[in-house]
């Protein structure tokens, strides 16, 4: 295979490692991040002739360093100004991460000037590529493509409090809080609050109803967009569910950053912040698509969600690297990933999606 060289900013946390693990047997790999020895470290533990190399996400003159001789970007950093992703826009480069928030593309016309300048200096960019929005997206499109299209896409995530080590953590369920958002429904913007409206969702076995409350997921920003949806809706259920409803009672009463405090997080999830991921952590997701008068839903059950996360990024990368993603410009995952390929690189790492029967007899969206 290619030997082109990928540069994977935060190659050394959780996610970065398992991404740069995945592809070092087969491309050249760089482990980036702004600790060079520890970069460095994380490289030769890898092996496959992986490097470590010093980047600052938060300086243009570190990004330029050490975008030289790289062919794609892999970010696995939350970056406040975007400074890796224009740079690597403007070196016509590869480039895709796993950070959740995009909800700015939505507003105006970020996403157009984005893909318009992608499209001028020939990059190709696929931006969230983790679980949701990520793997979620290549769910909706299969299920999309089953029933010719989609008026309605709701999408439901189940995650574990004690799994603080992927990338919707604790800590970004508190950022994300107190974060005034919009819902799309019925083609027109309507307020929401994070955790608010519960609604009952049938997750897939072995967890079953849950409650699962309105949450920010960055997709549903663009699926307008890339889907021609109406009506776009993303949920958040947490486990053990008696998080989930103080998390929704700290929304109402604006007592979000207690939250913050150790002794609480502790008592929330059940231990203390760790950097791996729990033994016992589990997600489920779920993902609903109408059109018309029909239904249909796609479902996945996994383990620790930085696994997942990382599975997803890497198949992103793939097809990146293999010239699957052929057209320069700016995309999100179900406008260019071929799913029957991209479910088989996830069911190598033990997560099948499972795409149930069409249902004639869809009810709207609540």
């Amino acid at each position: 295979m290619s030997k082109q060289a990928i540069l994977i900013a935060g190659g050394y946390g959780v996610v970065g490692q398992r991404i740069a693990a995945e592809l070092a047997p087969d491309y050249a790999v760089i482990v980036g991040g702004r600790h060079l020895q520890q970069a460095n470290a994380i490289a030769a533990a890898i092996g496959h002739g992986a490097r470590g190399r010093e980047i600052d996400v938060t300086v243009a003159s570190s990004i330029a360093t050490a975008l030289e001789g790289i062919a794609t970007v892999v970010s696995c950093i939350d970056q406040p100004r975007r400074g890796l992703l224009h740079a690597a826009i403007e070196r016509g480069l590869r480039y895709t991460d796993i950070t959740p928030h995009l909800v700015e593309l939505g507003r105006g016309a970020a996403y157009e000037e984005l893909d318009a300048a992608a499209r001028a200096s020939g990059a190709r960019v696929v931006l969230g590529t983790g679980i949701v929005p990520g793997i979620s997206n290549v769910m909706v499109r299969a299920v999309a493509d089953s029933l010719g299209g989609a008026d309605v896409i709701e999408t439901s995530l189940l995650l574990s409090a004690s799994d603080t080590s992927g990338p919707a953590s604790f800590d970004y369920f508190l950022q994300e809080l107190t974060m005034p958002f919009e819902l799309h429904v019925d083609s027109a913007d309507r307020p929401a609050r994070a955790f608010s409206n519960p609604r009952v969702i049938e997750f897939p076995p072995p967890f079953g109803p849950r409650s699962a409350y309105l949450f920010p997921f960055s997709d549903q920003v663009l699926y307008p967009r890339t889907m021609g949806a109406r009506t776009a809706i993303t949920r958040l259920a947490i486990e053990p569910a008696r998080v989930a409803r103080l998390l929704a009672a700290s929304v109402r009463v604006g007592a979000v950053r207690l939250l913050a405090r150790e002794r609480v997080r502790h008592a929330l999830t059940g231990r203390r912040p760790v950097r791996g991921p729990s033994a016992d952590a589990r997600f489920a997701l779920r993902v609903d698509v109408i059109r018309g008068g029909r239904s249909a839903h796609a479902t996945l059950v996994g383990g620790a969600q930085a696994d997942a996360a990382a599975a997803g990024a890497s198949a992103t990368v793939r097809a990146l690297m293999e010239n699957e993603v052929s057209e320069p410009g700016v995309s999100m995952p179900e406008q260019v990933i071929i799913p029957p390929g991209f479910f088989s690189h996830l069911a190598r790492h033990g997560l099948i999606v499972k795409l149930p029967a069409i249902d004639e007899s869809a009810e709207g969206a609540a």
